[in-house]
């Protein structure tokens, strides 16, 4: 049996989807065509919170199986040059996973000189198009509010993670080690705040074979997606201690 959250685990997920028919999409190949396509379609996506390192073994994983997803980095955390470049290599897209509202305190103009200061470092290296807020579960700030004051499309940007999707999208993401959302503050799609009953990676792949849903979005952090048992283990570990935390802070807000 094969243990959930590792990397064996994903590839069965990917295989789920190629195996009944979704394409999979980059998240700006969503934004230009997405809504043309009459065919079933997934988009991959991957917040690269912690563990750059981990993020390449996944993106290596797609490559094997002819898929192209998109990684959304963190600025300084998990910036790691030599990293991204090979993911790059790979075929995949390269996000701008921004949190500079939280950085800035909530002052918005600070805010967006971050951004723009940060956006500029991703542009050195890759032909950046679309951006992701980062959840920042310990600040009071949502990330995403920076944009009822600004306009990201002003910095050349296609879209943004959460802002940017059409409401018939079925989200699926694997915060807190459950895909039901249960664990998520503030990873939902704004106005569609369903939650699903789905919580393990085997019961994904039987919706995704039933083929109840058109076109399905799907989010994946690799510092989860284990590649040995000790680090299935730590990474357990730590979601558990990350979701006592998050039950706390959602009833004290």
């Amino acid at each position: 049996m094969v243990l959930d959250f590792t990397l064996d685990k994903y590839r069965e997920l990917c295989s789920a989807l190629l195996e009944n028919h979704y394409i999979p999409l980059t998240f700006s190949e969503y934004l230009e065509n997405g809504n043309a396509l009459n065919s079933k379609f997934t988009i991959i996506r991957h917040d690269v919170d912690r563990k750059s390192f981990n993020a390449l073994k996944m993106a290596e994983l797609e490559n094997e199986l002819g898929i192209r997803s998109t990684y959304y980095f963190r600025y300084p955390y998990t910036f790691k040059l030599e990293i991204i470049k090979k993911i790059i290599d790979l075929g995949h897209e390269i996000g701008y996973h921004y949190e500079v509202l939280s950085k800035a305190n909530g002052n918005y103009d600070k805010a967006i000189n971050l951004f723009n200061y940060e956006l500029a470092k991703f542009r050195e290296i890759c032909n950046l198009r679309s951006i992701c807020m980062h959840g920042c579960p310990l600040s009071r700030y949502d990330n995403r509010a920076l944009w009822d004051i600004y306009d990201f499309k002003n910095f050349g940007i296609l879209g943004e993670a959460y802002l940017s999707v059409e409401s018939d999208i079925v989200y699926f993401s694997d915060t807190g080690r459950e895909w039901s959302g249960k664990n998520s503050l503030r990873d939902f799609i704004p106005g569609k705040k369903n939650r699903s009953n789905i919580s393990s990676t085997s019961e994904l792949i039987e919706f995704i074979e039933r083929g109840e849903a058109f076109r399905i979005y799907v989010l994946s952090h690799p510092e989860r997606w284990a590649s040995s048992r000790i680090e299935w283990l730590q990474s357990y570990a730590q979601d558990i201690t990350f979701n006592i935390g998050k039950r706390v802070l959602g009833a004290m807000r």
